[in-house]
């Protein structure tokens, strides 16, 4: 029953282990920072490709409003 490969993590265990470092210094082992960055440099080059998401670069904008006269 006191075999150590069966005890839970927590209690005076989890003093035995702390974890090394702080969170932000280890957490780019984790997955989901890196689908975050991948889809954060997917937006970045989106949006300078695209010519600050003009997706039709030859469109000509709307005629000017004609001021109105006093």
């Amino acid at each position: 029953m006191n075999d150590p490969k069966l005890q839970q993590h927590g209690g005076a265990h989890a003093a035995e282990h702390p974890p090394h470092g702080p969170y932000w210094k280890r957490m780019h082992h984790s997955p989901f920072f890196w689908v975050a960055a991948f889809f954060i440099m997917v937006a970045m080059i989106t949006y300078v490709t695209t010519n600050n998401l003009a997706f039709w670069p030859g469109h000509k904008g709307q005629p000017p409003v004609p001021a109105l006269a006093p």
